[in-house]
């Protein structure tokens, strides 16, 4: 596990950012992970995503901020955290930022499921482009298979999903979460070489999502 820090931001950066959406949490609930996740499918996705659709699922419209500075600082933290995740991906060292939950043992332990929630609302955002060629080239399903299955261990599946996915061990567990760097890096390079065509439905009014669970927990890189 690498403990290095994102392009651009700090370790002091990054928990300043993290403690602003613990106190201020957005309409999904997204953590500092779950923006990360976010970001991911959205930087590694078909198309470009304006801030103006993936903000509204980061901030709170009415209670968003306490005042201009606060704002100004979030904000630039929110661009340069996004700057991170293209340059990681360009520099081939891309890493997913997780979250971290005591074990029984009292020792720590990586949590996908802020991330993986915040992957699928990113994809969301062009969720009718992603499902055509999802629909229409089993390769693409291929390279995202690293995120299924932990989003299925995670419990983000329905049942019947869910159900189609053998249980990981802790040791198949460990290389699927290693192997999620790569598989972002794979997706963006899928949609680069292969973009979107024009009735795969480019553009689409982003699509409400329910509130999401909020976690707690700090932010490993």
């Amino acid at each position: 596990m690498s403990h290095s820090t994102p392009y651009g931001l700090d370790a002091g950066e990054l928990d300043e950012l993290h403690d602003y959406l613990v106190a201020h949490p957005g309409p999904d609930g997204l953590m500092l992970d779950g923006v990360h996740g976010l970001l991911s499918a959205i930087v590694a996705g078909p198309e470009p995503v304006p801030a103006s659709e993936w903000l509204p699922h980061v901030i709170d419209e009415d209670t968003g901020f306490d005042d201009a500075d606060q704002a100004n600082r979030i904000l630039s933290l929110l661009v340069r955290l996004y700057n991170s995740v293209v340059q990681e991906l360009e520099a081939l060292t891309y890493e997913p930022i997780f979250g971290e939950y005591e074990d029984e043992d009292g020792g720590a332990d990586l949590a996908a499921v802020g991330w993986c929630e915040g992957f699928s609302i990113g994809i969301d955002l062009r969720g009718p482009v992603w499902e055509a060629r999802m629909t229409g080239d089993p390769r693409l399903m291929d390279l995202l298979d690293p995120i299924i299955r932990i989003s299925a261990d995670e419990g983000l599946f329905e049942s019947d999903t869910s159900e189609q996915l053998a249980e990981l061990d802790e040791e198949d567990r460990e290389q699927l979460l290693r192997a999620i760097g790569g598989a972002v890096a794979d997706v963006q390079q899928y949609w680069r070489e292969q973009p979107p065509t024009p009735d795969e439905g480019a553009n689409p009014d982003p699509q409400p999502r329910p509130v999401l669970r909020r976690r707690a927990g700090r932010w490993v890189h």
